[in-house]
């Protein structure tokens, strides 16, 4: 965890959370920008073939993510924490490294389906670079939307804490439904 368990919160709290934001958005960038250049490959598919894939893709990934595919069928993430050694530079440095590496989504668990469906709405919709940067830069603050609240709050809730734990069961299939929402809006 970046930031302590305290109740008090400090400029170098901010510090952390700002690079961190940083990373994070980095990587999303990265990610964004990796995918809308492949995303030339759909152009003979038509408006209604990514229409058609991008619907089935997103029915795929939750199948496999939360429905009965769970655990048959694995979507490509790196089944791993990120090591300690990446805050061995120092803590800024190390919480940019860590936000970048969040941000990409490639380097360690994810725990929802909106990245899978953000990259594929990206590659079927053919957005202009504008959107696929703003796309990027959307999932870099997505990404840091939770430490922010953590460093904002100072009592948290019994609901705030469930949802930046990942355990309101509510939370990741209302966000994977909004950015397949985005998508859909993207590609008609």
């Amino acid at each position: 965890m970046l930031l302590p368990p305290t109740r008090r919160r400090s400029i170098y709290d901010t510090k952390v959370i700002a690079a961190y934001w940083a990373g994070a958005t980095s990587g999303a960038l990265l990610s964004a920008l990796s995918v809308w250049v492949l995303s030339g490959f759909t152009e003979p598919l038509g408006v209604r073939g990514r229409i058609v894939l991008l619907l089935a893709g997103a029915a795929f990934v939750w199948l496999c993510r939360q429905g009965p595919l769970a655990g048959v069928i694995s979507l490509p993430e790196a089944r791993r924490q990120i090591p300690s050694q990446v805050f061995t530079n120092g803590i800024y440095r190390g919480a940019y490294q860590f936000g970048f590496e969040m941000g990409t989504g490639v380097r360690t668990y994810v725990p929802s389906i909106a990245p899978y469906i953000l990259l594929l709405a990206i590659f079927l919709a053919r957005p202009t670079l504008a959107v696929a940067i703003t796309a990027g830069i959307g999932f870099g603050l997505g990404r840091a939307v939770p430490m922010m609240a953590q460093l904002a709050m100072t009592q948290r809730s019994a609901y705030a804490t469930e949802f930046l734990r990942g355990k309101d069961i509510y939370a990741t299939p209302l966000t994977g439904l909004l950015v397949l929402l985005g998508a859909f809006t993207l590609v008609y």
